[in-house]
């Protein structure tokens, strides 16, 4: 991915480091982002964090939100991506959460729902920042996922363009 190798190069240049902390894509991202030759200079480290337990345990997610919103919500996948900076100083985290499918899920959520969060900590001297997005994608669990890093690698690539 050509957007990849853009974003190491920005990270490199603005000498920042991003970590990531993935549910649904199951470290999809995290291995994508180290494909790129050169990322052992930028990224940190990458959480699984699959179950609701250890999204709590690992990322510090209230188990009150997972439990009153779940996991598919904006307010933990923004919980996911604080938790992932808080843990590993890096400045820039990116958290996905979703649910692939097939079918709803248990609580009627449909296949497909995605949230993303990019985190940034505050760099020179801003506050830090979140932007969290929604999706809908359509297509079997591997579409979704694959959909979801595309989509998270495009919001990271839109905030390093800003800087």
């Amino acid at each position: 991915m050509e957007t990849l190798t853009e974003i190491v190069k920005l990270l490199k240049k603005y000498q920042l480091h991003i970590s990531t902390a993935e549910s649904l894509t199951g470290g999809m991202l995290a291995s994508c982002i180290v494909d790129v030759p050169g990322a052992s200079e930028v990224f940190e480290e990458g959480y699984i964090t699959y179950s609701d337990e250890v999204k709590h345990k690992v990322l510090g997610v209230s188990e009150d939100d997972l439990k009153e919103y779940t996991a598919v919500s904006s307010i933990v996948a923004k919980q996911m991506a604080e938790g992932a900076a808080r843990i590993t100083g890096s400045d820039i985290t990116v958290a996905t959460t979703g649910y692939a499918g097939p079918g709803p899920a248990e609580d009627g959520t449909p296949a497909g729902t995605v949230y993303i969060c990019v985190f940034c900590r505050g760099i020179s001297g801003e506050d830090a920042k979140a932007a969290i997005r929604k999706y809908n994608f359509s297509g079997d669990r591997n579409s979704v996922r694959r959909q979801t890093v595309e989509e998270a690698v495009k919001l990271v690539y839109n905030l390093l363009e800003l800087m």
